[in-house]
């Protein structure tokens, strides 16, 4: 059983790097195997099909997500733990405060990175063009996005206050920011690794490898706070 489980991880393995790097359209059986080190044969004796390894992959993707938030909002919850939010002093500078430390914490957890942008978004375009892909792939998604509401609504009671719109509109909203957020930090990545790698060939590698550089994750959860933070304060109120 070990070895059957290791070899399923290194085929969704080889199709999540396939699918990041050069995108779904590059995810062929011969590939695939290829970039895992395995036959045609051993792929099927684990998967029936294609479509069932990358169900497997979205389903650990979204899976890990929604673990990951969970247990946040558990060590929030947690008696005690240095971790958990202390409830805001119920002006709005406080509260601002402990929203944005809270949302830091909760977009560490998602990763709001490069390759969370190019394989979701791999995933919903293949969702748009495969009806059938786009049945399977609803459910987990589905998951995903009521377990980030679950998260934004305990983010907005930690600060005294409560949801006056749809839970689900606000989750969309925020989805789409942090998406956004991701694909220019990854553009912004690739921007800078291309004027390093020019420096480089300019001899000017010491130079480079010194300057200073905010992660990925960091700098683009550092610009969306803003706009998340409007959208949680148009979408609540104080709670009475």
């Amino acid at each position: 059983m070990g070895n059957r489980l290791q070899t399923q991880d290194r085929l969704i393995e080889a199709a999540r790097r396939i699918i990041i790097n050069e995108g779904m359209e590059a995810t062929s059986l011969e590939h695939i195997c290829k970039a895992a080190g395995f036959t045609r044969g051993a792929f099927y004796s684990n998967f029936s099909s294609k479509d069932s390894l990358l169900a497997a992959l979205a389903e650990e993707e979204y899976t890990g997500l929604i673990k990951r938030l969970r247990a946040t909002v558990e060590r929030w919850s947690a008696p005690g733990d240095e971790a958990a939010p202390a409830r805001a002093g119920g002006d709005r500078d406080s509260e601002a405060l402990l929203m944005e430390n809270l949302l830091f914490e909760a977009l560490d957890a998602i990763g709001v990175e490069r390759d969370l942008y190019l394989l979701h978004s791999e995933l919903i375009l293949r969702s748009i063009r495969d009806p059938e892909w786009a049945e399977r792939f609803s459910a987990i998604n589905e998951e995903f996005v009521d377990e980030l509401g679950l998260v934004l609504v305990t983010i907005l009671s930690a600060a005294g206050r409560e949801l006056v719109s749809s839970r689900r509109a606000l989750t969309h909203s925020v989805i789409g920011v942090v998406l956004r957020a991701s694909a220019i930090a990854g553009w912004r990545l690739s921007a800078s690794e291309r004027v390093g790698a020019d420096e480089r060939t300019r001899g000017s590698e010491e130079d480079a490898s010194s300057a200073p550089r905010a992660g990925a994750k960091s700098s683009a959860a550092r610009e969306i706070l803003e706009v998340v933070l409007t959208i949680l304060y148009a979408s609540s109120r104080p709670r009475s």
